[in-house]
């Protein structure tokens, strides 16, 4: 019988950063869209306002590849002038090629099918380090297709609606890898 020594501290380590991979900070501005392309708006730094649709994140990590995964769950921090609000985004989708989606050259194009489960959110304000009273911070989420995606390769992506403008600053948001669960292989 062989003895093998494991260090449990880089051994929680690895499992953590194996499962919990986040994907960064970013801010959630609106882009406009133009001719199926995203681009910022032209003022600099606007005051947000309320948004009547949802409009993905301007963040290509924020982007998932239908190819790698058919379920995906986070968890995110959300964070708006010191106050920060918690919880699980997932994200199921049925990429099905249709016989009548086909292109002038004849080949089938993905019709994506997406559904974003309801949310699962904690809302709390941070003070001091004390969780104290809970509120809202007028944001939503929903998974959407990236049109600006093509070629054998489309993605979807994460996408929000500001529907308060109060605090008016622009809200910002990470995200982290809880699970992702690749398509069957038929």
């Amino acid at each position: 019988m062989t003895d093998i020594t494991l260090d449990l501290a880089q051994f929680t380590a690895a499992l953590s950063s194996a499962s919990n991979i986040t994907l960064g900070w970013t801010w959630l501005k609106p882009t406009v869209s133009v001719t199926d392309e995203l681009i910022r708006p032209s003022y600099a730094d606007p005051v947000p306002s309320v948004m009547s649709s949802f409009v993905l994140i301007d963040n290509p990590k924020y982007r998932f590849s239908y190819a790698s995964s058919r379920y995906a769950r986070f968890c995110y921090l959300l964070e708006r002038n010191g106050t920060y609000e918690a919880g699980e985004l997932s994200s199921l989708h049925y990429l099905a090629l249709e016989p009548s989606a086909q292109t002038n050259e004849g080949q089938q194009t993905a019709e994506p099918s997406i559904f974003t489960p309801p949310l699962i959110r904690t809302t709390q304000t941070v003070l001091a380090g004390d969780f104290g009273t809970i509120g809202g911070l007028g944001v939503y989420f929903s998974f959407e297709h990236d049109i600006t995606s093509s070629g054998s390769d489309p993605k979807f992506g994460l996408a929000f609606k500001i529907t308060s403008v109060t605090p008016a600053v622009f809200p910002r948001l990470t995200l982290s890898y809880l699970a992702v669960v690749e398509p069957e292989i038929v």
